[in-house]
């Protein structure tokens, strides 16, 4: 995935609260195994949550202008 800036960053955040979904870009009430989403329990590593929440929302990867 390429390096988001701030601005890009921003525009996630807009379309997580137009859409009303957690921090994460999943229905509010989500409940998460190991309870955060970022946390891969197999590697031990976490996971960038701009990078988590464009895995299930490709079409909002913003473009740089």
């Amino acid at each position: 995935m390429p390096e988001l800036d701030e601005q890009q960053k921003k525009w996630i955040d807009e379309m997580i609260r137009k859409h009303g979904l957690n921090e994460y870009g999943d229905p509010v009430g989500t409940v998460y195994a190991g309870g955060n989403p970022l946390f891969d329990m197999a590697t031990g590593k976490m996971k960038d949550r701009y990078e988590y929440i464009l895995e299930r929302h490709r079409d909002w990867l913003p473009q740089k202008k």
